[in-house]
């Protein structure tokens, strides 16, 4: 019976997200640090000295009071450079009684450390642990894009080891830019090499964006032929990895779907969801939308840690109304993909929608 209550209780959430906005948000986004070790060059998060962060204490009062969330990321900076990471994992297992999903990037460098805090991690009991260990080409590709030479073996070795702990789903991320559009051939090929029973399904493959939680807000998709790339390579991926079944699959399926739609038109290809069924919080526990609009709509440490006030306020109503009809940054990322592919599952919209948007020059 417990095992069937995060299922019922996401179900649940999905079905009244697709007819209104929801008491609570079903999916949090939760950056935990800003500290970061490697140097990517679609990310500017490693340039920051973040101080004042969200302390253990703070974390944990905040889950205690805000516990409704059945699908929790994780994210950083670099997760694993918090020494009680492996207790704030703990403080949203122990708390969320219907957390179905917890998931969590890594970029895979200190290969130990990571392992040993997902086993840790998994000995809690997770319905569900997914880790994304990011990998962005083949070795060459890789460690140009990421910053750090001898990062692609790390995150080769980190990868097969996270594969060994059981009930652990772990994917290699591969983030596509101009740098690494048409490369991904070889990075699966060089991957297949380290890992011989790589499918293209143990891969998750997804377009660069800038926004405020990345701190690149200065590369831009300017070029019209480098849109026609990064679409045609999603599309080719897709090709590769399948119809395949399960909500994963169906997630990632509908995901590259949309991507040329988005590169072509600028426009989010669906109503978005966030503040609808999910925020962002960062780690001094301000309160977005998301990864991508800069709209802060409160503090944890304002409202003693309780996320309801916040998103229960009119502040809140009124930005989600802003985001539903289109008057935002506009994104596709899988950030906030994923729950507006699962809000929008019994909606149809029109193709010829009156509120598209013009092409980005």
């Amino acid at each position: 019976m417990a095992a069937i209550r995060p299922h019922a209780a996401l179900a649940t959430q999905c079905l009244r997200a697709n007819a209104t906005r929801l008491a609570f948000p079903m999916k949090l986004t939760f950056c935990i640090t800003y500290w970061c070790n490697y140097r990517c060059e679609t990310c500017n998060i490693w340039q920051m000295k973040p101080q004042d962060e969200l302390s253990l204490e703070e974390v944990r009062s905040f889950f205690s009071k805000s516990n409704r969330f059945s699908w929790m990321d994780l994210t950083g900076g670099e997760v694993t450079l918090r020494k009680d990471f492996v207790d704030i994992a703990e403080a949203a297992i122990t708390n969320c009684k219907n957390l179905l999903l917890l998931h969590f990037p890594t970029n895979g460098y200190l290969t130990e450390k990571i392992v040993d805090n997902s086993r840790e991690i998994m000995k809690m009991g997770p319905e569900k642990l997914i880790i994304t260990v990011s990998c962005d080409g083949d070795e060459a590709m890789n460690d140009k894009i990421r910053g750090v030479e001898g990062g692609y073996q790390k995150q080769m070795e980190t990868f097969r080891k996270l594969r060994e702990l059981p009930g652990v789903e772990v994917v290699l991320g591969m983030t596509l830019s101009e740098r690494n559009v048409d490369h991904f051939p070889e990075a699966f090929a060089a991957a297949k090499r380290e890992v011989p029973d790589l499918d293209y399904c143990d891969y998750h493959v997804n377009i660069f964006h800038e926004g405020h939680y990345l701190h690149n807000t200065e590369l831009g998709l300017k070029q019209k032929a480098i849109r026609e790339k990064l679409a045609r390579a999603t599309e080719d991926y897709a090709k590769l990895r399948g119809f395949g079944v399960g909500p994963v699959n169906y997630l990632e399926r509908t995901y590259l779907k949309q991507v040329r739609k988005y590169l072509e038109t600028g426009r989010t290809p669906m109503r978005c969801h966030a503040l609808r069924s999910s925020c962002f919080i960062d780690s001094w526990g301000n309160v977005f939308p998301c990864t991508i609009y800069d709209k802060k709509i409160g503090n944890l440490r304002d409202v003693d840690f309780d996320l309801t006030a916040i998103w229960s306020s009119e502040e809140a109503s009124r930005v989600q109304k802003e985001i539903w009809q289109y008057k935002c940054p506009q994104c596709w990322t899988p950030c906030e993909a994923y729950q507006s592919i699962m809000g929008n599952f019994l909606r149809v919209e029109r193709e010829e929608d009156p509120l598209a948007l013009p092409l980005r020059t």
